[in-house]
């Protein structure tokens, strides 16, 4: 498969002389194809597979946490989260799916991180701060996620 990012490109400049310079973007030049995309992807991946997996391992811990925070349904609701962030940390990894996968990650930082890091309903300063801090961290996986869904999306899927 090859993303929009490998298509070949023809780029102009202007040469010192005046003269105009063509250069030809090629796989070699793709954000996809490149070592720090793939490493990136790998470590977001696996870090997200394993937080799905140390979820799904101290799930009675993790759905007594969700109570305490009124989650809805945390029986049901955590576990089905954590699944979907496995599939997603998973599939980023491996760059499978990769919109899908990228886009389940997405989902579960929307909807898990203002209902378990609401710092803006909590008292006590540390705990305030904490929250602020897995907050701030959530959000920025968030963005990160959403980055990944848009190179995901711009697969060809004929190619």
């Amino acid at each position: 498969m090859r993303s929009s990012f490998q298509r070949e490109t023809r780029q102009d400049r202007q040469d010192s002389a005046g003269g105009t310079l063509h250069r030809t973007a090629t796989d070699e030049d793709s954000i996809a194809s490149s070592g720090p995309f793939r490493l990136g992807r790998v470590l977001f991946g696996a870090v997200l597979a394993f937080m799905a997996v140390d979820n799904l391992r101290n799930l009675e811990e993790r759905v007594q946490y969700a109570e305490s925070k009124n989650a809805p349904m945390p029986s049901l609701s955590v576990p089905a989260t954590s699944g979907g962030l496995l599939f997603g940390g998973i599939g980023v990894a491996l760059w499978r799916v990769p919109a899908a996968s990228a886009a389940a990650v997405a989902a579960f930082f929307v909807g898990a991180t203002p209902l378990m890091h609401d710092f803006w309903s909590v008292d006590d300063p540390e705990l305030r701060q904490q929250e602020f801090f897995h907050f701030a961290k959530n959000a920025a996986l968030l963005g990160a996620a959403l980055a990944f869904v848009k190179l995901g999306l711009s697969e060809d899927p004929r190619e």
